[in-house]
């Protein structure tokens, strides 16, 4: 018969290879790209982990509480997959492809998308700007609650069909990214705060301008307190969107408050995140497959488990 602990640290095998995966790739690429994040910065990273992990055996072997110690684990492994990931999306920025954003906008256009108009619909309803943006940026207090509802709910298989998902998911997105890279429609089609006079979008044009310094090679330095997101295709928010609503889909009441939440962030990416259509539509494609084969992953050793005799308690991921 399998323990449960063994059972937790098999559950934990396929998501830590990939952290490590992801750390090794980036602190790879950011010495052959010469740039990194600041001293100071790597080490509040790091100091934050080593706690989280710390309170994880804490309540995995000398206080036996396996929500906290699950809690705990999955906030550091959702600290390190975006940072890590976040840093590979800088690290893809120095490659200096060709840019996509006129192939990216004559798509939207077959697809009948018109950037400039619902821009003037916003404009025009600042309250329904205002509902928007705050749907926005919702998305990294959400990561967050996700991992802290399904640990205090013992839905850890669930937790880790997430957390694999979102770093499967945005693994892919970086490197879209990096080889079809995008300034955004914002900055493409030559548009600047005055014409929008009565709304300031969510993402503000430094990214556009931390983007071309990368590219330029005058960027080597990642400053956290001031990175932006420089992924234009596809997009990372629609990817966190998607995955939310697949994460909270198992939980009581979240599941319809997040489904609004997150459908007010879908409909706030293209303007309010100066993403073109083709953006989102490429997000959930990525998002959706990565949650199909994050569940392969983890379904899969759960049938292991449960032919080696082992009984979890843990609900499988539907």
């Amino acid at each position: 018969m399998m323990s449960r602990a063994q059972s937790g640290s098999r559950s934990a095998l396929a998501l830590w290879s990939f952290i490590g995966f992801a750390s090794a790739a980036s602190v790879g690429i950011w010495v052959l790209a010469g740039i990194g994040l600041k001293g100071p910065d790597l080490a509040v990273v790091v100091l934050i982990a080593v706690l989280l992990l710390g309170l994880d055996a804490f309540y995995s072997h000398a206080r036996p509480d396996p929500r906290i110690a699950r809690l705990a684990r999955g906030m550091a492994e959702l600290l390190l997959l975006t940072i890590m990931i976040g840093a590979l999306s800088y690290s893809g920025a120095t490659l200096a492809m060709p840019l996509w954003d006129g192939t990216f906008q004559a798509w939207d256009e077959a697809l009948g998308f018109d950037w400039r108009f619902w821009l003037s619909v916003l404009d025009a309803n600042p309250a329904l700007h205002h509902a928007l943006v705050l749907a926005y940026h919702s998305m990294l207090p959400q990561l967050v609650i996700a991992v802290a509802v399904l640990a205090a709910l013992g839905r850890e298989r669930h937790l880790d069909t997430y957390l694999l998902a979102y770093g499967l998911a945005a693994l892919a997105t970086v490197s879209v990214a990096a080889l079809m890279p995008a300034l955004s429609p914002l900055v493409h089609l030559g548009l600047s705060p005055a014409d929008h006079p009565n709304i300031v979008l969510a993402v503000p044009l430094e990214f556009q301008e931390q983007a071309t310094a990368l590219r330029e090679g005058r960027m080597r330095m990642v400053d956290l307190s001031g990175a932006q997101g420089l992924v234009t295709f596809p997009s990372f928010h629609t990817v966190c969107a998607v995955l939310l609503l697949l994460a909270f889909r198992p939980v009581p009441y979240l599941r319809w408050i997040g489904a609004v939440l997150n459908g007010l962030m879908l409909v706030a990416i293209p303007i309010e995140g100066s993403h073109y259509l083709v953006d989102v539509i490429a997000g959930a494609a990525l998002a959706l497959a990565g949650w199909a084969l994050a569940c392969r992953i983890v379904d899969g050793e759960g049938r292991r488990e449960a032919a080696s005799g082992f009984v979890g308690t843990a609900p499988a991921t539907g």
